[in-house]
């Protein structure tokens, strides 16, 4: 960087720029030792663009309608915008799709230049990372980690792997971190062997978000006939199977660990779901429910004392 700026006639900063402007724009990612300690210190790698010479003719109905898909995606790799802006060039929806996204989901999630090609690149190349990781409560922390895979809990990604500190320390070292939270993302020399992970089995174990607790158990609630259609619709986990009633309503039927979302998401349907079993899942619910209704009926709110479910 610093031979380039001289030649140039630039300082090193503007050099940077232009290399991310690069990226951003064509692409093309140039690493130096300072982003991947794989790179020969004073050496430069340049990525451009993988083509593989494949030709597509599409429709103006058939670009149309990918533009339309791809623009409920936020935050899309530089190599993907390229490709997009290829396809919409001589088309007749180029004036349309000029004037803006159709659909704008606010809750899309906001990454660091570059962060998704790295973390891809880390899952690909099973090379470790060293992250600084911003935790829910504000705490900035930093891993090594071992990337596995991206699971996609809209409107977020998070991403599965390995913590070394976790590992060291004798507990289960897989754990998840939501990528918008990640504020820095550093390749390492290491590289970690293909991991034993089977996703489906994780992803069985966990109810939305959350882990839950133990093995898991059987999960019944009945949504009255109002709400039964949004159940219908939404399949919110691999085990769940549903049950009509003769009245319009539905069973709801899981297996998962037990786990605090569950109880957040039941008492969130309030007075159209009831829990049929097991019996501390219904007691939860109904100290959670307990609890919101005190809080906004008394201007002291609830407090743990009175609820000790809400302490979990």
């Amino acid at each position: 960087m610093g031979r380039i700026a001289r030649e140039l006639g630039i300082s090193r900063q503007h050099v940077y720029r232009l290399r991310d402007r690069v990226r951003e724009i064509y692409g093309i990612w140039v690493d130096d030792a300072s982003s991947d300690p794989l790179v020969p210190r004073g050496y430069l790698r340049i990525r451009a663009r993988e083509t593989s010479g494949v030709a597509v003719t599409l429709s103006a109905q058939e670009a149309g309608a990918l533009l339309t898909a791809a623009a409920r995606i936020e935050n899309l790799p530089p190599p993907v915008r390229q490709a997009l802006r290829r396809i919409v060039q001589g088309t007749p929806v180029a004036s349309e799709a000029e004037r803006g996204p159709i659909v704008y989901s606010p809750l899309a999630d906001e990454y660091a230049p570059g962060l998704y090609e790295k973390v891809a690149e880390a899952i690909r190349g099973r090379r470790t990372a060293r992250i600084t990781y911003r935790n829910a409560r504000g705490e900035e922390k930093t891993y090594r980690f071992d990337p596995y895979i991206l699971i996609a809990r809209d409107p977020h990604l998070y991403l599965v792997g390995a913590n070394h500190n976790s590992r060291a320390a004798g507990h289960d070292p897989v754990h998840e971190l939501r990528l918008d939270q990640i504020v820095e993302f550093r390749l390492l020399r290491d590289r970690f062997p293909l991991p034993d992970f089977d996703v489906r089995a994780y992803c069985r174990g966990r109810f939305r978000w959350f882990p839950g607790e133990g093995k898991p158990i059987r999960v019944r609630v009945r949504f009255s006939p109002q709400k039964a259609g949004f159940i219908r619709r939404m399949r919110h986990h691999p085990t769940q199977t549903l049950t009509e009633e003769l009245d319009g309503s539905v069973v709801w039927e899981v297996r998962v660990p037990f786990c605090e979302d569950l109880v957040h998401w039941i008492v969130g349907y309030g007075p159209h779901a009831t829990v049929i079993e097991p019996y501390d899942l219904r007691r939860r619910v109904v100290e959670w429910a307990r609890g919101a209704a005190e809080a906004n009926l008394s201007p002291e709110g609830a407090t743990v004392e009175a609820y000790p479910g809400m302490r979990r």
